[in-house]
């Protein structure tokens, strides 16, 4: 059977197009070719296509808070886009490919009505194809995605055993009746049948078929990059994590030998050499990770592959034997995740926490010169605005790049079921639960509050990169005014076209003296140096929060470069 598995485009303020990789229909393309299927993978996201739209009337309240033309390091975004080929590009190859059935990834809440057009699409082009979506969204919410008339079959939880027995199904025109795994259109009654079993042997599944995807779309700089999955489930059941939706709550492990194997087979076959560890707990089997790390080694040599966890790694799965083998294999930084600087606030989510590991985890990391971004999650509906600044501050004072991530409620969640049960937001209007429009708002914390967070932690790693590239280890807050520019009036003239680095300088001495954030745009006279400072709407008691807890403290750079290129300054 003609099977074409589809990645949709997004539409978005942003798009992390390192990460857009689709793994997931890559595994399972390769499961349904050993099930003889004909099969093609339509990567609609791809790289360099990209159309600005109408802000959505939804996210109207946004306009406040994004600016286009900013050249601030402090800016949020500038415009809403598309992201990837057009619809009318999708639809060309759809009927290009001729499918017989089409699969669709249906993963993130968000992005649910870019796979509702795409069914649709698919079935004006032929209504009598089948359409099947997977993904945790899919996964969570089966009834809901069934709703939709262009929807035939929703493969819920892990699809690489389910999904080729549908399409046998199909193919042999039968029912797919009580095939666990499934939930389908019975006429007008929703079918959902139990969920099978999770994949134990995960070295039994084939390698993803790669040779469908264009290695030049995913890399890191100029070297192609393959994500890897090593481990499925995660036992940790944070509160607002979904991840269980799909993998499970029980971690499962493919062998080391396994991992090297797939990782040399994508560097002889297709020249990739560089590595995104896409687990939730890579670490969390230390034992494990060490054989993957020593194999890396031995197959490949020192130096040879760049490796990374973007997808994050537990602070307190961390130690130095294990750091030190990360960098000797080729990890060039390290996502690291945090939640909160509070013990109690992590508990209450249900993470694991350690101060104590995840401080030791910080210093060895920059001991070692491992450049590190620490995540925190800011805006959880119960933590106090004081309890994320505290957090801002933990990170500001420690070797580390803050990675800011707002909280939006997941389907499948106990925190989404909690802010569904308070009326928090409207959990029903899908295309809003993204951290981009800052969904939720409390008694605790307000959007404006948030959006004044965000832009503080990005100064904070403004500072901090100044900081590194200048060859500091640390800066007192008090002494800050020695690394920012003298302040300009709010239309300034400069002596030479003014670069991000130079325009941050500037409005940190604006930050400093008037505890507003402030934005600059060029202006489009004569006089090509001409630039306009005008204020963002700034949350004072956040501001006033931070200054008054951080005045005494320090910023802390994370690992620096071995060159710098600036002078030295009178920074301690």
């Amino acid at each position: 059977m003609r099977v074409l598995l589809i990645q949709p485009p997004v539409e978005d303020f942003y798009q992390t197009a390192i990460r857009t990789q689709p793994l997931g229909l890559a595994c399972l393309a390769a499961a349904l070719r050993e099930h003889g299927h004909d099969i093609a993978l339509l990567d609609c996201q791809q790289p360099g296509k990209k159309r600005q739209l109408p802000l959505p009337a939804a996210f109207s309240y946004m306009h406040r808070f994004y600016t286009a033309g900013d050249i601030s390091p402090f800016r949020l975004y500038g415009t809403y886009s598309h992201f990837g080929i057009s619809w009318e590009e999708m639809r060309q190859a759809v009927a290009a490919a001729a499918p017989q059935a089409v699969g669709i990834s249906c993963q993130f809440t968000p992005y649910v009505e870019e796979t509702l057009k795409t069914a649709r699409i698919v079935k004006s082009i032929n209504s009598a194809i089948p359409v099947i979506v997977g993904g945790a969204h899919a996964s969570a919410l089966p009834v809901e995605v069934l709703k939709s008339p262009y929807i035939d079959y929703v493969i819920i939880g892990e699809g690489e055993e389910t999904l080729p027995v549908l399409i046998d199904c199909l193919a042999e025109g039968r029912q797919p009746g009580s095939l666990a795994g499934i939930a389908y259109k019975n006429g007008g009654e929703v079918i959902i049948n139990p969920r099978r079993d999770f994949i134990e042997n995960l070295d039994s599944l084939p390698l993803p078929a790669r040779d469908l995807l264009d290695p030049s779309w995913y890399g890191v700089g100029k070297a192609a990059c393959a994500m890897l999955l090593t481990s499925r489930g995660c036992p940790q059941r944070c509160s607002y994590c979904s991840v269980h939706q799909v993998m499970g709550s029980r971690l499962r492990c493919r062998s080391a030998e396994h991992v090297i194997a797939e990782m040399k087979d994508c560097h002889d076959r297709f020249g990739i050499t560089a590595f995104d560890f896409e687990d939730d707990n890579f670490t969390f089997d230390r034992k494990r990770a060490l054989q993957i790390l020593d194999g890396i080694l031995k197959t490949f040599g020192e130096g040879s592959l760049r490796l990374f966890a973007m997808n994050g790694l537990s602070l307190i799965s961390l130690d130095p034997e294990l750091l030190q083998a990360m960098k000797s294999a080729g990890f060039e930084r390290l996502d690291l995740s945090l939640g909160s600087s509070s013990h109690e606030l992590n508990r209450r989510m249900d993470r694991p926490a350690d101060t104590k590991r995840a401080e030791a985890s910080l210093q060895e990391a920059a001991r070692l010169g491992l450049p590190v971004t620490t995540y925190i999650i800011l805006g959880m509906p119960d933590h106090r605005l004081e309890d994320m600044v505290d957090s801002i501050i933990y990170l500001m004072e420690r070797p580390s790049m803050l990675g800011p991530s707002i909280f939006y409620p997941s389907p499948g969640t106990r925190t989404f079921e909690a802010v569904k049960e308070a009326g928090l937001c409207d959990v029903s209007q899908y295309a809003q639960l993204r951290s981009s429009v800052f969904p939720v708002e409390t008694q605790h914390c307000t959007r404006l509050d948030l959006v004044t967070l965000l832009r503080l932690c990005r100064w904070i790693n403004f500072i901090k990169g100044v900081l590194a590239e200048k060859g500091f280890s640390d800066c007192a807050f008090s002494n800050l005014n020695y690394l920012t520019a003298d302040s300009p009036d709010t239309k300034a003239v400069f002596p030479r076209p003014l670069s991000t680095e130079a325009a941050g300088l500037a409005l940190s001495k604006k930050l400093l003296e008037e505890r507003i954030f402030f934005g600059i745009k060029r202006l489009h006279e004569t006089d090509s140096y001409r630039y306009e400072l005008f204020p963002y709407e700034t949350s004072r008691k956040a501001v006033d929060i931070f200054f008054e807890k951080a005045q005494s403290l320090k910023i802390c750079a994370p690992a620096a470069p071995k060159h710098s290129k600036y002078e030295s300054l009178p920074c301690t």
